[in-house]
């Protein structure tokens, strides 16, 4: 997808440059150069230049000689753009800039910028939970180090399940399409606090991994907390965003005496059947309200 330095103005201000609006941005990689060193901040070409409050304040210490010749070295970059996040802009920057048509962006929200930037640019990231194919369903489990992700995984292995990967998923994107799979090293490995790392594959043979699934769902564990308000019904379908795609998510509160491995695998075959236009909730929904207008 392309993405030029306009599309970032709604969630900065521009304050230089403006003829190099139309520049496109190469990578989702936004470079945060050291302007002490030099050397640090090449292969910057059409990508995203941040230039954090203390870098700014450096530029603003340099005798002018030398902030001269630092700017005129960024624009040589000929970086997509510049950002930055705090502090005064030195009047040498927004100038040389404006020679050479590169986009000067002020921003308070770093985050979403990067975030958009990630989300058109990005084909692949790397997602911290357990992915496992559930009736072909590919479910990437997530939530905090020790909620009892990778626990939840083994016990749908043992219910003929298929581990994709544990610890670190890969995720790509082709097309709408959001695929997972484990890191070279970790292909077929489980870890197990108190146990350690399990090879599933020997354990249970070939049909209990997969190289690859398509992810369908993502189900986010908790620590249950005391008093707050879990849905009974699930009418409402929430939306996880995975580089620029929503996949449905719903999230799980872990208690004492919940099976886990039995949720997870009844919310993927509730998945399937929303994904055939079964939805349980809404036609309850509607035979209730049938009922109370009759």
């Amino acid at each position: 997808m392309k993405v030029t330095v306009k599309d970032l103005t709604a969630f900065a201000k521009v304050l230089s440059g403006r003829r190099g609006l139309g520049r496109q941005i190469a990578s989702a990689q936004v470079a945060a150069p050291d302007l002490h060193a030099p050397a640090a901040w090449r292969e910057a070409a059409s990508c995203v230049l941040h230039i954090r409050p203390g870098q700014i304040a450096y530029l603003r210490s340099l005798p002018p000689r030398d902030l001269r010749g630092t700017v005129r070295d960024l624009m040589r970059q000929k970086p997509a753009c510049i950002v930055v996040s705090g502090g005064t802009v030195c009047k040498e920057l927004l100038e040389g800039a404006e020679s050479a048509r590169i986009p000067v962006l002020k921003t308070g929200n770093m985050p979403r910028l990067t975030r958009l930037l990630t989300e058109r640019l990005a084909t692949r990231i790397a997602v911290h939970g357990v992915l496992v194919q559930i009736f072909g369903l590919g479910t990437l489990i997530i939530g905090e180090s020790a909620v009892g992700k990778s626990e939840a995984a083994l016990d749908l292995v043992l219910r003929g399940h298929k581990l994709t990967a544990d610890d670190v998923v890969v995720i790509e994107k082709n097309d709408d399409e959001i695929t997972g799979k484990p890191t070279e090293l970790g292909e077929n490995l489980l870890q197990i606090r108190g146990l350690g790392i399990v090879d599933v594959q020997a354990l249970y043979g070939e049909s209990a991994t997969v190289n690859s699934s398509r992810i369908g769902l993502v189900v986010e564990l908790e620590e249950w907390q005391k008093g707050h308000q879990y849905t009974l019904v699930g009418l409402r379908e929430r939306r996880y965003r995975i580089l620029g795609v929503n996949l449905p998510y719903l999230k799980l509160p872990v208690k004492p005496g919940r099976n886990m491995a039995t949720l997870i695998e009844v919310a993927a075959r509730n998945q399937i059947l929303k994904n055939r236009g079964v939805y349980t909730a809404r036609d309850l929904d509607k035979r209730l309200r049938k009922r109370l207008a009759g």
